[in-house]
C-alpha cells in the first residue's frame, strides 16, 4: 500500500506532532507499505521518514527542484519535480491513501487538493484520512460544512474523508484501509 503523508517541513513545533508523525511511520514501517511524501529532511517530514524507514517502509520523496538541497538523504526513490502543483499531481496519482498531519498552509492546500482532484475524478477507491489532533482542522471542516450548507458544494463529497482524533485511531482507519485494499484487488 503506497501512502500519501501531507505534513509540515518546519522544525520547532510541539513535541506531541512529531510523536504523531513517528506513530504514522510506524505503521507505514511495520506494515512494509511505501510512503510518498514531500521528500524534505525536515520536521514532520523527516519524523514520519526516519521511523517508516527504519521499520522497514519505503520512503519515496516527490521534491520540487527549488527544494533539492534539502532532500532526504535515506529517501529509496526521490522524484523530482518542477514545482508545488506537480508535486501535489504526482503524490495524488501514486498513492492509495492520504494522511493530512498538522500543518501549515502548504498541508492545507495539499488536503483540499487531493478532495478536489478525487472528486472531479469520481475516484472512490481512494480514501483521505486527516489526524485532527487538538482540533486543529475544526475551522477547515467547519468552512467546508458552511459551504455545502450554502449549496456551493456536495455533501457527499466530505464523505471520502475519515477523520481521526489520535495517531493511534489513523493507524486503525489506515488498517481498514489497508483491509478494503487487499479484497478490492482479488
Amino acid at each position: 500500500m503506497k501512502v500519501a503523508v501531507y505534513c509540515s517541513s518546519k522544525n520547532d513545533i510541539a513535541s506531541q506532532h512529531i510523536e504523531n508523525a513517528n506513530i504514522i511511520g510506524k505503521w507505514i514501517g511495520t506494515n512494509k507499505a511505501t510512503l510518498i511524501y514531500g521528500g524534505i529532511n525536515l520536521g514532520l517530514m523527516k519524523a514520519v521518514a526516519d521511523t517508516a524507514k527504519s521499520l522497514g517502509g519505503k520512503v519515496v520523496g516527490i521534491v520540487p527542484v527549488s527544494r533539492k538541497n534539502n532532500t532526504y538523504p535515506k529517501n529509496d526513490e526521490n522524484i523530482i519535480v518542477d514545482d508545488l502543483n506537480d508535486r501535489k499531481a504526482k503524490m495524488i496519482m501514486l498513492a492509495d491513501v492520504f494522511v493530512v498531519l498538522a500543518g501549515g498552509y502548504g498541508t492545507l492546500d495539499e488536503f483540499i487538493s487531493t478532495l478536489t482532484s478525487l472528486s472531479f475524478a469520481n475516484d472512490k477507491t481512494k480514501s483521505i484520512i486527516v489526524l485532527n489532533y487538538n482540533g486543529i482542522f475544526n475551522h477547515t471542516f467547519a468552512q467546508l460544512k458552511q459551504m455545502t450548507q450554502n449549496g456551493l458544494m456536495d455533501s457527499n463529497i466530505l464523505q471520502r474523508v475519515k477523520i481521526a482524533i489520535t495517531a493511534t485511531e489513523c493507524c486503525e482507519l489506515l488498517q481498514q484501509c489497508k483491509s478494503h485494499l487487499k479484497s478490492s484487488q482479488k
